[in-house]
C-alpha cells in the first residue's frame, strides 16, 4: 500500500480493499454515500447493512442498466432498508466508483464494489481525507442523487382520516 499523509492507495487483486473499506464502514457514525457502476459484494453489503442498523444514514446511487444484471445486489440492499436510487444515462453509463464516509473519508479509483475487483481484476482504490476532494465528490453525489429523485407526484401523503403509524420521514 502506497501512501502520503492523508492519502493512500490499495491495489487489487487481493490487496485488501474490501477489508479496509469494511473497517471504515464499521467506524462510520453519521452517513455513507455510495456511487457505483457495479455493486455485487455481499461482504460490503453486509457491512453497510450493519451500519444502517447502528443508525448510519446510507444512500447508494447505481447505474440503472447495470443494476438490472443478475449479479447486482441492489434489491437485497433495498430490502435491508438502504436507500437505493438508479440513474439512467442516455447513451452512456454512470461509471463512478466512490464512497464518502461521514464527510471525512473518500474512496475512489477504478475499484468497483464486486468480488471481481477484490480477487481477480487489477484495480486501484485511493483513500483520502483531502477536504477539497471530499467536497467535490459530495457535490457530485448530491447533484446525481437529486437528478434521479422520485417525482413529488409519486408521493401520496396520508389523508387526515387515515390511521398512520410512526412517522417515516426522510431527510
Amino acid at each position: 500500500m502506497a501512501s502520503t499523509p492523508g492519502t493512500r492507495v490499495i491495489f487489487s487483486p487481493k490487496g485488501g480493499t474490501s477489508k479496509e473499506l469494511a473497517r471504515l464502514i464499521k467506524a462510520a457514525k453519521k452517513k455513507i454515500a455510495v456511487a457505483a457502476y457495479a455493486f455485487s459484494s455481499k461482504y460490503l453489503g453486509q457491512a453497510l447493512s450493519a451500519a444502517l442498523m447502528r443508525g448510519v444514514k446510507i444512500r447508494i446511487l447505481l447505474d440503472g442498466d447495470n443494476a438490472r444484471k443478475s449479479y447486482s445486489i441492489d434489491e437485497w440492499l433495498a430490502g435491508e432498508g438502504i436507500e437505493v436510487r438508479f440513474i439512467a444515462v442516455k447513451g452512456g453509463k454512470m461509471h463512478h466508483k466512490f464512497i464518502l464516509i461521514d464527510g471525512k473519508c473518500l474512496l475512489t479509483g477504478s475499484y468497483n464494489f464486486t468480488n471481481e475487483s477484490e480477487f481477480r481484476n487489477y484495480e486501484a482504490a485511493i483513500f483520502t481525507n483531502n477536504k477539497a476532494l471530499i467536497q467535490s465528490f459530495a457535490a457530485e453525489f448530491e447533484r446525481l442523487w437529486y437528478q434521479c429523485a422520485p417525482a413529488e407526484s409519486e408521493v401520496t401523503p396520508p389523508s387526515d382520516t387515515e390511521t398512520t403509524g410512526p412517522s417515516q420521514g426522510t431527510d
